[in-house]
């Protein structure tokens, strides 16, 4: 394995990065380039020149696609100079890029350390030099078999990170917090590495974290239309049997999902890099009693069913893999999905409006402990759909209320037991849909 002194250096997780001494490239004239010399390296035989041509310039034809090649090759030379030289190796058939081993390079670092048995100190080194999936900004979408490719071997990579860190969990009992969250941040979508962190926050008494982490994650799976594990879910106990030492909620705009135990936490200003952009459903439900009186006790009896009817609205959203967000008092919650199209979803939300309406009278009779007969509560929500951005680093979702606003809007302008949407001119609302078979029964 190479030392860090090496004057020559090459990453490929997450940004294509290449230094020679005191001097870093940036860029390559165009993307095909980068792709070039990223299939060459790893490569472990010549390839053929065909083989790359077609591949690369796959709509150009055989003469197009070699001068096409030959340029391509022109650039790589330019822009790597002597490493070029001494590691290029191009015949009339083939093409190969032997590289040095003196040129200090992630991957060949990362596959030494894969290697070694399951330890704490060789997770933090990996995940030092795996900052992201390999080459994470390269997409050549018109390119079909090298962006399938690009996209099996990210995967494998990435599958073989997990797996060694999944030795390492399966051989300590506690992992420190700092380097838990690094590798959710390194691989957001496996659920083990969030279910770790939020049972060893929730074991050592933080519970306000543990319930700020699992509620991210849970918005994470909404925005990207997944759905959490029954195991994942469970963990919601730590908080939920009991009074909780501190509600903890995120971000959303104008102050909905504030932390309510310790104030908006400061922040450091935003770069690109933080903002992605998503496409989401939100329905926003207000839940109250039509009068709650003047009797203290009676009062207290329906805010006590208020909040396990939210609870119960809550479990329903997230069968059907949604993230539900309560806002701080007023009665409301925000149900969010990701979606795949600017009306997917749609149905399954108006359907679970329907299946939460008829059923709100019975699950009030099964929890209701006042003296009284219970109050009659009306069930409010109005629905919006759209592009919002998302900063995954803070865990907030449309910070200008494009999306939420529309739906809180359209809630507080509906009659009882009324769902009002807000649809494009472009979008059509398919048709509802029996989700009994989804739901828990009411």
């Amino acid at each position: 394995m190479n030392s860090g002194r090496a004057t020559t250096t090459i990453a490929l997780f997450g940004h294509f990065g290449y230094r020679q001494g005191d001097q870093a490239l940036t860029h390559f004239s165009y993307d095909k380039v980068k792709a070039l010399l990223i299939y060459l390296l790893m490569q472990e035989a010549p390839a053929s020149r065909a083989a790359l041509a077609e591949m690369l310039w796959p709509d150009q034809g055989v003469k197009s696609g070699r001068t096409n090649l030959r340029h391509a090759l022109h650039c790589l030379r330019h822009s790597l100079g002597d490493l070029a030289e001494s590691s290029l190796t191009v015949t009339r058939q083939t093409i190969s890029f032997d590289l040095p081993s003196s040129v200090h390079w992630d991957l060949r670092e990362v596959d030494g350390l894969l290697r070694e048995p399951p330890t704490i100190d060789v997770l933090e080194r990996l995940l030092d030099y795996y900052r992201g999936d390999l080459l994470s900004e390269l997409h050549l979408g018109q390119c079909v078999a090298f962006q399938q490719w690009l996209v099996r071997t990210r995967g494998e990579w990435r599958q073989r990170l997990t797996e060694y860190a999944e030795r390492v969990l399966e051989a300590c009992s506690a992992l420190p917090e700092g380097l838990l969250r690094t590798l959710i941040h390194r691989i957001p979508d496996f659920g083990p590495f969030h279910e770790r962190l939020v049972r060893q926050l929730a074991e050592h008494g933080q519970f306000a974290a543990a319930r700020e982490q699992f509620n991210a994650f849970l918005q994470h799976l909404a925005l990207s239309g997944q759905q959490p594990e029954p195991g994942f879910l469970q963990l919601a106990r730590f908080w939920s049997e009991g009074p909780e030492p501190g509600q903890v909620h995120l971000d959303w705009p104008n102050g909905i999902g504030a932390d309510t135990s310790q104030g908006r936490r400061e922040a450091p200003g935003y770069s690109a890099e933080d903002i992605d952009y998503r496409q989401v459903t939100v329905m926003a439900i207000a839940l109250r009693p039509a009068d709650a009186g003047n009797d203290l006790g009676r009062a207290l009896a329906c805010l006590k069913a208020q909040d396990q009817l939210f609870r119960w609205l809550e479990t329903q959203c997230r069968h059907l893999g949604g993230f539900w967000q309560a806002a701080v008092g007023s009665g409301v919650g925000l149900a969010c999905f990701g979606t795949h199209g600017p009306t997917h979803q749609l149905a399954e939300l108006v359907a679970l409006f329907e299946h939460c309406r008829q059923g709100l009278t019975h699950e009030l009779d099964n929890l209701w402990q006042g003296e009284e007969a219970p109050p009659r509560f009306t069930l409010t929500a109005g629905l919006d759909s759209g592009r919002v951005i998302w900063l995954p680093e803070r865990h907030s979702i449309d910070p200008f209320g494009d999306v939420t606003q529309v739906a809180l809007a359209m809630m507080v302008a509906a009659k009882s037991s009324e769902l009002v949407i807000s649809l494009n001119a472009s979008q059509h609302l398919p048709p509802a849909f029996d989700l009994q078979s989804r739901l828990t029964p009411a």
